[in-house]
Parts: C-alpha cells; structure tokens; sequence
C-alpha cells in the first residue's frame, strides 16, 4: 500500500479586497499518495490554483489560511514560515510546473545557469553534480545534453515547456504541482509534454498534482480527481469513478461539455451562467444559481462532500443534496434532448435592408473564396553568417494552398503553431499583401480591387479574434463598439441592428449589456461581443482565428454551439483556425490539415476523423486526449516539433517527422484524390512509376488490400519505422 504524501483537510482560504473578504477556497479536502496523478478540474476562478498556491506557501499578500491544514508527510505544513518552506520543501520535495514557460524561464539566463541558481539554493550539491543531473533530467524530456547551455529563446514553445519540466525534476522532487502546464501548446506538443511526464514518472517514482480546466488530461493522465466549482469540491473519487458515475451536477454537465473527438455529433451541455464570486462566509451551494437541478434547499446550507449512496468506493464523495434525483433528471433531459427537433430562424434582413448596394463585378453565384496557389513568403534577418554565404532564403509561410469556401461551408483549418494558418487567413482579409497565386472573392481577383470594393469586402468578411480580452476597446460600451462598424460602412437602422446582433449572440435583453464596458464582462461575454461586432454590419463569410482558445470549457461550447447556429441559420460561410482538432470537429463540415505552409490533406472532417490517411493527420488525431479514462489511446510516435520553412527546398516536409518516410520523400509529393472524398499530398498514395513525363502524378494507389495499406506501404520499408 503507498504511503499518503499529501493531505489536505477542510482548506479554507480567503482573500482581502477592497469589497471585502473573497472566500477563494471553501473547506476543501483530498490527499495524494506517492507515485499518484491528482487532477483538480474546474473553470478559472474555481480556486483550483489558490488551492495550491496554499500548499506551497505562495499566497498573494492578500491571501491567508482561514481554517484547515495542509500535511506533508505527516508534519503539518500549514504554518511553516518562508525560510522553513525553502528549506525543507520547496524544490527537492514540492516542485512546481507553471502554466507559462515563457514568461517563466528568464530569458537573460542560460538554462543550465537557471539550474545552478536552483541548485544552489535548495540542495547541498556540487555545481558539477548539478550540472550533471539537470543534463540527465533533459535527456528523461528528450532534449540533447549540450542544449543545456543555451537561452530560453532558441527553444520551441513546446521544447522551453520540457526544459521547465526538467527544471522541476532535476533535484528529483516528490511532489510535482503542475498548473495548466500546457494550455499554451499546441495538442502536439501537449501530447508529448504528458509523454515526457509519464516518463519522469516511471523514472523517479514522482506523485503530481495537475490543475487544469481540460477534463480529458484528468481523466488520461490522473488516477484520481477532484472537481472544483467557486471555491468548493463537488466531488472526487476514482477518475473511472466519476466518469462512469458523476453524481454532481457540475460534474455530469462539465463532461458533457466537453468536446470528445470521437462524437462530433453529440449535442454539447451549455453551463449557463458564470461562477460567483463570494464575499463573506459561504453558506450555500456554489453551483446552485447555475443548476438547473436546484432547489431552494440548495441555497440554505454549503453541502458536506459525503460518500456516493450509490457508491461501491467509499472515496467516491460529493456535494450535493439531490445528487441521485439530479443525475436522474439529467438522463430523462438528454433523451427528451435527443428527440427534439429545430430551432427557431433569426431573421436578419437582408443586404439591401442593411444598406449596402450590390457593388458591379461581383458574382453573387460564384463561390465567396475561391483561393488558387496562394503563396506568402516573409522576408527575414540576415546574419552574418547568411552574408557571407550569400543565403538569403525567404520563410515561406503559406506555399501552394487552394481551397473554396461556398455559402454555408465551415471550414477549418488545422496545424500545429506555426504550420501558417493564421497567416493564410491574414493573407485572405487583406492584411498581409500575397507573394503569389489568386484569391477570388464572388468572382472578382483581389489583386484587382479598387477603393470600393474593398470597402464592399471589408463589410461581407469579418474577422473573430482569438483573444476576447485584447480586441475590444477598453473605453467603448458594448453598445459603442457596435455601432463604430456600422458608421465606418454608413448602414442605417443603427438601433434595430445593435439589439438584433445582441439578440443573435445571446446577449439578452440587450439593454441590460449595451452600457458595460469590457472589464464588466466575463470572457464569454466579451467573445460574444466580439461575434456580435462581426454580424452587425450582416457579412457573408467569417473568418474565426481560434475563437474559444482562451476560453473556459463551459464558456467554450457556448460559443462553439453558437457559430455552428450562425452558419446553419443564416446561411453564413466560414474559415476556422484552430490546432485543437476537438472543436474544429463540432462546428466544421470540411477541414484543411497544414504543415510548413502546405495543405497536406483536405476533405470531410467525418471521414479524416475516422480514417486520416497523411501521417500528419494521423499523429494529429491520435495527439487528442480522449475524456474517457476506460480509452486506451496511444499517444503519438511523432517527436520534435516543426521546423522552420526556410529553404525548404523540395521533398516532403514532414518527412523529417514522419514514421513512414521512405527515400522517394525527398521528392515533393503530389496532391492526389483518395477515396473519392479527400485530397492528399502523400508519396504513400500514388504510382511514382506512372508519372507523366512532366511530373504530374497518375491515377492514386488503391488499396487492395482492403485493410487500409497502399502497394508502396507493403513494397517499401519506411526509413523511420511503422506506426
């Protein structure tokens, strides 16, 4: 039996403001035994991160302990005074993960310099041993040795992210606290942090605590959890247990939720509302405001976490008085859900109601976007070495994409951080002039646009900003930033249209909102605000860049559910950009998969989900967690991350990563039909011996097989090895 390293019983925690006392953390309990994953799962401001703040003694300064303990190791820990933490604590027994490597990693600093510093503050060790096991510990995060010398800024995201891991590993801690340590990442470079952990895991036995907001790293990585709402457990247990019994209504509706890649088609839970904050002592369910399973009971006492009357494992427990008739209600609700039909049309008027004149040479039949060979090359710094050697090759962004994107048509985009979407769609818009190739908006070559047309453009395309927090103007009300488009494209009716865009983006009754500023929103508000700015002025195409992002579940399939509602319902087109292939699964019928700057696979996203034929596309699915502990998921073979497009030069690029390159990689494969429904540009799925003399490729390998191998993965022996 492992012995309990971390026990934490009935924390309370409060903050001092100037409103008054914020309780922060409501009696809460759980311990963490060595060699065990602890998640703790719930949106920002659920106390999850003060919570831990409170075991490593790192409270803001107005912050303190109200009530409860914190042991480690049996010694109570609660009180121990800064120096006491430091030196019995912190670094060789409690390390910690924090959510951003680089704001984090000091970029003045060597690496291996950062680790002396460590080193000799928290241990008795040499400068030499130090510098011996912080080398091992890069070697266990698959980093070479000598890049232990370098500046966090010539690693990758994801690479300074494991140099963080193996900052917190080196002295060989027992206890990893790892908050949201990779909500910056892209879901590659997530699945391989969660590799490299696993693998610390097995080497030095570690125990983790990982806060997070995804449900699906709890439930892959953790063997127990607990789910956190405004400063209180709502439940915890087993995490088989609480997904296959979630018996707190906060529970059972995170999960639902929570986008699971493997069912596109499931309907998301919404969680109205937003988590309290409260002042004061906390006599009542957190949850109950937002529950619409409450009733006035919930209101008059906070819940004891109890045991599961259900229950076979006496460590399953929640904190809820009608857990058991709340998830019955539940059940009966998602079948009634199931058997429903239609939603109720927005009436939008029209384009001539909006004011807006039909502008000559516009093919309103022909496609919205039409995008031929488009390329976008950047010019970049020389070095000196470059000048000496005369290189001057240019970063070739976006290379070679075309796509159609047709009234209706949501199409995502996908890659990994830096593969060139978001350049492709700064390049659609306008903001970014094209180095080559076409794009034609209804008919009409950009290239050939006078000041009204694009006047016309900028009114039928509108942009939704990844950040909600950042794209409003701080001083503007909602109301004033709603009707600055419509002034700048001088459409009448400016009224009617502010509230109707309020009323299609949930924003109701509009005058309760129209008055606030940003900083009187919450995210989901304010991203709603964001949607509302690009509807008022009626587009026909929006061009979304990663718009729930920086979002908290619960908020996220709000938004997801509303655009996909935009598309159907007012027969709107549009581009999403994302890397997070989950949600681009509930909102995209069509989906184009990048890398370095080239589409790689396009079709529909049913058929890449169940069966991706590039290898990219391959790693990129098995790359998403699956919010289902019972999953037995592979995590992807691939390493590394992309390289830069730099003089690329021919040949596939992704073949430095692939686990099927074979030596006819190092040429550049050719854009094949497979299947009838998708278009790929791999060496796997055409005849090389069949080329036409001007290189072209000839008719695709089919697979006789029948078993989903092509003649060349059965003739050729991958360089790399198989999957």
């Amino acid at each position: 039996m492992s012995e309990q390293l971390l026990q934490v019983d009935d924390l309370s925690v409060r903050y001092h403001t100037a409103s008054g006392p914020v309780a922060a953390v409501s009696d809460v309990s759980f311990s963490i035994d060595e060699g065990e994953y602890f998640g703790l799962v719930g949106e920002s401001g659920s106390g999850k991160s003060t919570a831990a703040m409170a075991i490593m003694g790192g409270l803001a300064s107005n912050g303190e302990v109200t009530s409860g303990s914190i042991s480690y190791r049996g010694e109570d820990i609660t009180d121990l005074s800064e120096r006491e933490l430091r030196e019995k604590l912190r670094w060789k027994e409690v390390a910690w993960i924090p959510q951003g490597s680089m704001s984090s990693l000091d970029p003045m600093m060597r690496l291996h310099e950062q680790a002396l510093g460590v080193g000799r503050r928290h241990s008795d060790l040499s400068d030499e041993e130090i510098g011996g096991k912080f080398r091992d510990m890069f070697e266990v995060v698959a980093l070479q040795r000598e890049r232990a010398t370098e500046y966090p800024h010539q690693f990758s995201g994801g690479m300074q992210q494991r140099a963080l891991i193996a900052l917190a590993l080196f002295l060989e801690p027992s206890l990893i606290i790892a908050d949201e340590p990779t909500t910056a990442l892209d879901v590659i470079m997530q699945d391989q942090v969660f590799k490299y952990l696993d693998a610390a895991r097995e080497e030095l036995a570690t125990s983790m605590l990982l806060i997070t907001h995804d449900i699906s790293l709890v439930f892959e990585s953790c063997d127990r959890m607990g789910v956190m709402h405004a400063g209180q457990l709502a439940e915890s247990g087993s995490v088989r247990d609480v997904y296959d019994s979630p018996r707190h209504p906060y529970t059972f509706l995170l999960q639902g939720s929570f986008p699971d890649i493997r069912y596109p088609e499931r309907d998301l839970e919404v969680i109205e509302g937003d988590p309290p904050q409260l002042l004061g002592d906390v006599a009542e369910c957190t949850f109950a405001d937002r529950c619409p399973f409450a009733v006035e009971e919930c209101r008059e006492l906070a819940p004891p976490l109890e045991p599961v009357e259900a229950g076979e494992d006496p460590d399953h427990r929640v904190a809820c008085i009608r857990s058991e008739e709340a998830y019955d209600e539940y059940q009966q609700r998602r079948a009634d859900a199931d058997e429903a039909t239609g939603r109720e049309e927005i009436d939008t008027g029209s384009k001539e109601a909006a004011g807006t004149a039909a502008t000559e040479g516009f093919d309103e039949d022909a496609p919205l976007f039409e995008v031929r060979n488009l390329e976008k090359y950047f010019d970049r710094n020389r070095s000196l070495l470059d000048s000496l050697f005369d290189r001057n090759d240019p970063v070739q962004a976006v290379d070679d994409v075309s796509l159609t994107l047709s009234e209706t048509d949501a199409r995502g985009v996908i890659g990994e951080s830096g593969c060139g979407k978001t350049t492709l769609l700064k390049t659609l818009v306008g903001l970014e002039s094209p180095t080559g190739g076409e794009i034609l908006f209804k008919g009409r070559d950009v290239a050939e646009f006078g000041r009204t047309d694009w006047k016309r453009f900028r009114s039928d395309v509108q942009l939704i900003f990844q950040d909600p927090f950042n794209s409003l103007d701080p001083k503007f009300t909602v109301e004033e930033t709603l009707r600055e488009p419509l002034a700048v494209h001088s459409m009448d009716d400016r009224d009617r249209r502010v509230r109707e865009a309020c009323e299609q983006v949930g924003l109701t009754p509009p005058e309760r909102y129209l008055g606030r500023l940003p900083d009187q929103l919450s995210g989901g508000e304010k991203q709603r605000v964001s949607i509302a700015r690009a509807l008022v002025v009626d587009p026909d195409v929006l061009l979304a860049d990663e718009p729930v992002s920086m979002l908290d579940v619960s908020t996220q399939t709000a938004v997801l559910e509303l655009l996909s509602d935009l598309v159907e319902e007012l027969g709107l087109a549009m581009l999403y950009i994302s890397h997070d292939l989950s949600t681009v699964s509930y909102v995209c019928n069509e989906i184009d998969v990048m890398y370095l700057g080239r589409v790689v696979e396009s079709g529909p996203t049913a058929d890449i989900l169940a069966d991706p034929k590039h290898p990219y596309s391959q790693a990129l699915i098995n790359a998403v967690p699956v919010p289902d502990p019972n999953a037995d998921r592979e995590r992807t073979v691939m390493e590394g991350a992309p390289r830069e497009p730099i003089g690329v030069g021919d040949g596939c690029r992704f073949r430095d990563r692939c686990p099927d390159a074979m030596e006819v990689c190092e040429r550049t494969p050719h854009t094949v039909p497979v299947d009838g429904t998708r278009d790929v540009a791999c060496h796997l799925y055409y005849d090389h011996e069949s080329e036409t003399t001007d290189g072209a490729a000839s008719d695709p390998v089919a697979d006789d097989a029948g078993d989903g191998t092509t003649d060349h993965q059965a003739d050729e022996q991958p360089a790399g090895g198989g999957n």
